[in-house]
């Protein structure tokens, strides 16, 4: 719901917008059928005509809109950050939707459960591909140093993003450093087992438009920003819950020089595939995925 009542609402829903505005009515929608929450849509220097047209229109009819300067991904949501006051925060981008009753199945574990400092679900893809992919069980930070497994759109409880700063990687990788950041400080996350993010698949994924050429540099970044939790791999290693799988591969295939970054992240999916089932993607080309989509088919496709 995007109406403002008595009671304060529990959640505030950031939406930055970059020359989204074909997509955000449908991503406002999602967000209406949710429960009460704060909403702000933060305009980060959009130039197209029709979005800053529908942004307009929004503002009027009574949904807050901030308007700044185009500064990236980081900056936008944390303008949006800075001007609510929710105890927890929902990032979304302006592109993609809320499940239905996602921000109750995620407020709901961060009030039970005070010592956790974000929560997330699985996502699911639609357009121009589709399928469920699993997040990861636990902020392990071992882990997180190899694969992001996080949900984009996972609410954060507002001190904890505070305390470490908020995004601050501009755009590229900003939610894996922020996630770095919280495993630096021994936060902990909460899996929801439900689909609580609708993330839509364009023909080039946005990462890729955003990063492309940027990987490495990108990447490098990462162990550049996050030293220390690189440092302590080997500690870290030791109290990871991951199979022993993962844990024997995943430090092999770090290691291999020359490897292109994607081609890394494409051999752990396939290590996840092998030893993890349970975190298989099923938009991954892996065995098991491609065994779990013959197996959904149709009979009469499969007999045909």
């Amino acid at each position: 719901m995007l109406a403002d009542t008595d009671a304060e609402p529990r959640v505030a829903v950031v939406i930055p917008c970059f020359n989204d505005g074909h997509f955000l009515l449908e991503t406002l929608e999602s967000v209406r059928d949710q429960e009460e929450c704060e909403t702000v849509i933060v305009n980060d220097g959009s130039t197209d005509g029709r979005t800053l047209d529908i942004l307009a229109d929004l503002q009027e009819s009574g949904i807050r809109v901030i308007t700044q300067s185009n500064q990236g991904l980081s900056a936008a949501r944390m303008t949006g950050v800075r001007n609510t006051s929710a105890r927890y925060v929902q990032p979304l981008d302006s592109d993609d939707r809320l499940a239905p009753g996602a921000l109750k199945r995620l407020a709901d574990v961060l009030d039970a459960q005070p010592e956790a400092d974000l929560a997330w679900g699985d996502y699911s893809c639609f357009g121009a591909f589709t399928g469920r992919v699993p997040g990861a069980r636990l902020l392990d930070p071992w882990r997180i140093t190899y694969v992001n497994e996080v949900v984009v759109a996972s609410m954060i409880r507002r001190s904890a993003l505070t305390s470490v700063g908020g995004w601050d990687m501009g755009s590229g990788f900003e939610d894996w450093d922020l996630w770095m950041k919280l495993a630096e400080i021994g936060a902990q996350g909460v899996h929801v087992p439900a689909v609580t993010l609708h993330y839509r698949q364009h023909a080039t994924p946005r990462m890729y438009r955003e990063s492309l050429g940027r990987i490495e540099a990108l990447n490098a970044q990462l162990r550049t920003r996050r030293h220390r939790l690189f440092a302590e791999r080997t500690s870290n290693w030791r109290r990871s819950p991951s199979s022993w799988g993962v844990k024997a591969m995943f430090p092999v295939v770090g290691s291999m020089p020359g490897l292109p970054e994607r081609r890394r992240q494409q051999c752990y999916a396939l290590i996840r595939d092998i030893f993890e089932p349970e975190m298989s993607s099923e938009t991954f080309w892996g065995p098991r995925a491609r065994l779990r989509r013959w197996r959904r088919r149709p009979m009469a496709e499969v007999v045909g």
